[in-house]
């Protein structure tokens, strides 16, 4: 089948909305108490620990997709990187971060949901994933609409945290870690992870990207840094409004705030703004792994995965097959109803694959000449011996944030 069979319909200002509307989700909105309850009033350090360990990941997305603008995205550089067998195995791996990650969003979506109706969590859970399913089926273009509107009523909605929370900054002593130690500010770290999952579901969208070798290692990296200061701004508004002993004990944190500073008008706004934020992320997830899974089944000599390389939908450009196995198995792990156990076990996923591309990335430079790359390459820089090191950082925190998450599961704190 033929590289170029998806539509190339996205610029970069979608892939922009689409990177940040992957990561500003469920995380910022469910997992920052439980986080909060761990960091302290240093709660915007393990945001920004966690920013910092994905941003040297997005580094290696960035190089890697300049040069393999793929559907695949991680199963292409892997199977570039060490061959094929491996390229499968951690697509695994892959397609069960795209699922497991929107089943905790949707868990979450539920439970802002609750606050607005009685519908029981469960029905809400399948409905909202077949929902983004179906949008997901439309089309990129028809996905990329909803994502910018959902990503901009999101933004608009932390805006006004920020916004109502900026007289309190300064309450509190961001430097004071109270009871909360060192080790405390990287279990957050490890928790929080699960909010900036995104690039593995940007770079899923390079066959449909105009110019992608360009476009989206800009895209990756942009929407991390705006996440970052998005987050580590929210993080102080937080604390800043109830301790952080408080917060962790407040059902919808962040609906918790804005109805101390405004209103339980603000709160229910607020809400609102948060069903947009967890659907978008699903979407998101859904919209990049079916890619992911759609390049495995194109590339792979199994006749039945042929099936997931069906393009239906409007403009025949979508793998509708792929999108609703995948929703179908979403919907299994929502009906877990942990939002909490449900993201740590996306976290395991998620370091895998991250930890897996940066192994990748060393071993293609290792095993290519690069130095006389295409001028419009993206290279990750500060190189000893074409082994970039901001890469072998990124493997040794990602060791470290995947020890505090199995610590997390062990102590019930995730």
């Amino acid at each position: 089948m033929s590289k170029t069979d998806l539509k190339r319909s996205l610029g970069f200002w979608d892939i922009l909305m689409f990177g940040i509307g992957g990561i500003v989700g469920a995380g910022i909105y469910a997992i920052i108490g439980q986080a909060a309850g761990l960091s302290g009033n240093m709660l915007w350090l393990s945001f920004a620990i966690a920013a910092i360990v994905a941003l040297l990941t997005g580094l290696s997305y960035a190089e890697f997709v300049s040069r393999f603008p793929d559907a695949g995205g991680s199963f292409e550089y892997i199977k570039q990187s060490f061959n094929e067998r491996t390229a499968y195995f951690i697509s695994v791996f892959m397609i069960f971060t795209g699922v497991v990650a929107p089943a905790a969003i949707a868990i979450s979506f539920a439970e802002y949901l609750s606050r607005l109706t009685d519908i029981p969590n469960t029905i809400a859970v399948v409905s909202i994933i077949i929902l983004m399913a179906l949008l997901n089926i439309l089309g990129s273009k028809f996905s990329s609409y909803y994502n910018t509107i959902a990503t901009i009523i999101t933004l608009i909605g932390l805006g006004v945290v920020i916004a109502f929370s900026i007289p309190d900054w300064g309450s509190v002593a961001p430097f004071d870690s109270g009871d909360a130690g060192y080790l405390d500010i990287l279990a957050g770290s490890a928790l929080i992870f699960f909010s900036y999952v995104g690039f593995e579901d940007l770079v899923g969208m390079a066959e449909e990207t105009k110019d992608a070798k360009k476009v989206l290692p800009r895209g990756i990296l942009l929407s991390g840094v705006i996440v970052l200061v998005i987050y580590v701004m929210i993080a102080i508004s937080a604390v800043s409004t109830f301790s952080a002993e408080e917060l962790a004990q407040k059902k919808g944190p962040l609906a918790a705030v804005i109805s101390s500073q405004w209103s339980a008008l603000g709160g229910t706004i607020l809400v609102i703004v948060a069903l947009f934020a967890t659907s978008k992320t699903i979407l998101s997830n859904l919209l990049g792994t079916s890619r992911l899974l759609y390049d495995v089944a194109r590339d792979s000599k199994i006749s039945w995965l042929k099936h997931f390389t069906t393009l239906k939908g409007f403009g025949k450009s979508t793998p509708n097959y792929a999108i609703a196995a995948l929703a179908i198995i979403t919907i299994g792990f929502g009906l877990i109803g942990n939002l909490k156990t449900v993201a740590s076990i996306s976290n395991i996923f998620i370091f895998t694959v991250f930890g897996m591309v940066n192994v990748g990335l060393i071993r293609y430079r290792l095993k290519h000449k690069t130095e006389n790359d295409e001028p419009s390459t993206f290279r990750v820089p500060l190189n000893i011996k074409n082994v970039p090191l901001p890469t072998v950082f990124a493997i040794l925190t990602i060791i470290v944030l995947f020890g505090f998450n199995i610590y997390n599961l062990v102590n019930g704190n995730g």
